[in-house]
């Protein structure tokens, strides 16, 4: 989660700090920020595929970017990805076809009574049911392994160090997904903690697309801020996943991260793309960045991630996927003088790169009503019904396990992840289904997202 005031005026007995971000570099490298604040929240025009405003914006900012769906759509099948081809490419033939039965949260439990007609929509599915068979939020075909816990620590110090992982039930080698969690959401659940609570059902549900998912612990704890720190354990993680768990292929690589992690995650890129000249740590294929934070810490110093982004070469082949909701108050993606989503888009200089809104169905959101109301804010990435249970409740919103949840970041991840390594259609990650939420419940219309901004013209081969 973000540095939200509240919870560390609490954690540190009432020492405030009126923090604010001084660094001069936000203002002169945020223009997409500057010139997209009013786009962003005039969603008028916002459709499921593709919308005037985010074509706006684009071609505000890049003469060549009102042509980039259409090379994207050109580029992309109009049929669902098939199931069938969710196993990994080195996946064994002894697979499991059922729905994963491993899941803490139960997330699978629609999943079989749902229709299995593969669709882009998701007619009659309730807010809680993950999508039908087909579809990239549905439960894939693999059953999992019981989850692991394994530590990565090298000292006596080192206690909080340690990882959840979560990979198929079958014979092969599988790409390795690394999640990074949001700041305090590591764990909850209440107590005992429960290692990587908040996002269990998420990771599970990837997982049984067929990855090997580590959720890595990386922070010492409430008032840690040494994000460079974490993401130099980011890989002595990897190190240890990929040499204890060998089914874990150790250069088919995605990060992944919310929030602090998010942040987190893209530093962990950098290690590699820009600071890694020997070669010794792979280069991710993709780096998933949702509802990043890269706020000021109330105590110590801020280590801005606006300049390490920078440093990436723009001949790098990893694409970066940033994804924020609308209305997240804890990480404003658009707000001038904030280098969070939209100023560290714009700091990055690959084209391989694109900028995505999700939109809820409150007050002032361009869906249509739905109750209960489906959210945009910090919370919408976890796969929790209520609080984490765990230092972030002070500063988290309540998440909801509701359809943002199914149709956005989840579809997007597990689009992405199997473009990447299975054969699978690029427009539920990169094309023009990313927009597409589906069909809301009892006909009330169709959840649609926004493409804010997007600077490649066309889709190089994975």
């Amino acid at each position: 989660m973000g540095w939200q005031r509240g919870a560390y005026w609490l954690a540190t007995l009432g020492l405030m700090q009126s923090i604010g971000c001084s660094d001069a570099e936000v203002d002169a490298n945020s223009s997409l920020a500057a010139a997209g604040s009013d786009a962003g929240s005039d969603s008028s025009g916002v459709n499921g595929a593709g919308s005037d405003t985010a074509a706006a914006a684009d071609a505000a900012r890049d003469p060549d970017a009102a042509a980039a769906d259409d090379a994207l759509d050109a580029a992309s099948p109009d049929t669902s990805p098939d199931a069938g081809a969710d196993s990994g490419p080195e996946a064994g033939p002894d697979a499991a076809t059922d729905a994963n039965q491993d899941s803490s949260a139960d997330a699978a439990t629609g999943a079989d009574s749902a229709s299995d007609a593969v669709t882009e929509a998701c007619p009659g599915c309730l807010f809680s049911q993950p999508p039908p068979a087909g579809h990239p939020g549905a439960v894939g075909p693999y059953k999992l392994k019981p989850a692991e816990q394994i530590g990565y620590n090298t000292g006596i110090l080192d206690g909080y160090k340690d990882m959840l992982v979560l990979r198929p039930e079958a014979a092969g080698v599988f790409p390795t997904v690394l999640f990074l969690p949001g700041k305090q959401l590591a764990d909850g659940g209440g107590f005992p903690a429960k290692l990587g609570y908040p996002y269990r059902a998420w990771l599970e549900q990837i997982a049984s697309h067929g990855y090997v998912v580590a959720l890595i612990r990386v922070e010492k704890g409430l008032l840690d801020a040494d994000h460079q720190r974490m993401a130099s354990d980011a890989w002595s993680a990897y190190k240890v996943l990929t040499d204890k768990i060998t089914m874990a292929h150790p250069d088919k690589v995605a990060l992944v991260g919310h929030s602090m992690g998010a942040k987190v995650a893209l530093l962990a890129a950098v290690k590699t793309l820009a600071d890694d000249p020997g070669g010794t740590l792979p280069d991710p294929a993709a780096v998933l960045v949702y509802s990043v934070s890269n706020e000021p810490p109330p105590i110590g110093e801020f280590q801005n991630a606006l300049g390490e982004v920078k440093k990436i070469p723009a001949t790098a082949k990893t694409f970066f996927t940033f994804a924020t909701g609308n209305n997240d108050e804890t990480a404003p993606w658009n707000t001038q003088g904030k280098a969070n989503a939209a100023a560290l888009y714009d700091a990055l200089a690959t084209e391989r790169k694109q900028l995505l809104v999700l939109h809820g169905t409150g007050k002032g959101d361009p869906n249509p009503p739905t109750t209960p109301e489906l959210h945009d804010d910090h919370a919408a990435p976890l796969s929790i019904s209520g609080k984490p249970g765990s230092a972030a409740d002070f500063a988290m919103e309540t998440s909801y396990l509701d359809a943002l949840d199914w149709y956005g970041f989840w579809k997007w991840t597990v689009g992405a992840l199997q473009w990447h390594w299975s054969g699978g259609d690029p427009k539920w990650a990169y094309g023009d289904q990313r927009l597409h939420g589906g069909n809301l419940p009892n006909g009330a219309g169709t959840l649609s997202h926004q493409l804010f901004a997007q600077k490649w013209t066309q889709l190089p081969a994975p």
